[in-house]
């Protein structure tokens, strides 16, 4: 096994998050995990994990002075 598995202080430093709001994550079974001599994390389970609290950035918003002008109605 080259890939590094993660424990939970380490992906709480990888997030950005406090380590106690992954330990709640993993005790109510949101993050993907696994627990292997205590609860480690696979590369795909950070992906995953990424991937489930992605936003894509709105960059259809219209303006506000677009937004307060009425539409001709047809």
């Amino acid at each position: 096994m080259s890939e590094k598995w993660l424990t939970i202080d380490d992906l709480a430093e990888l997030l950005n998050v406090k380590r106690t709001w992954v330990r709640d994550k993993v005790t109510a079974r949101v993050l993907p995990h696994r627990r292997v001599g205590g609860v480690r994390f696979t590369p795909k389970d950070v992906a995953a994990i990424e991937e489930m609290f992605f936003e894509p950035a709105i960059t259809d918003t219209p303006s506000r002075a677009a937004a307060r002008t009425r539409q001709a109605a047809a």
